[in-house]
């Protein structure tokens, strides 16, 4: 069972409270995902409980960043993942 505040529900709200524009994917997967722009992150999950994170950036070469799940006080805003992943692209 999730704990409070980690539910699909509440991650939900948190991200669009955090400027994510926020859908539900199939229900096979039941992930959580946020947009914006070209930045993607999917919030996954085993049953009811949050596991992973993946971000990713869609156009020139993409990137993808995945991690367990930090909970849902480490989650990104829409403004670091962009800064976060410019600033790698700059890098190479």
């Amino acid at each position: 069972m999730a704990r409070p505040g980690e539910s699909r529900e509440d991650i939900r709200r948190m991200l669009a409270g955090m400027g994510w524009e926020v859908r539900t994917d199939d229900e096979d997967s039941g992930a959580v995902m946020g947009a914006h722009g070209k930045h993607h992150l999917m919030v996954n999950f085993e049953g009811d409980e949050p596991t992973s994170v993946l971000i990713s950036c869609v156009g020139r070469g993409g990137e993808i960043l995945s991690t367990k799940w930090p909970g849902t006080e480490h989650l990104p805003t829409p403004q670091i993942v962009v800064r976060g992943l410019s600033k790698g692209s700059r890098d190479k």
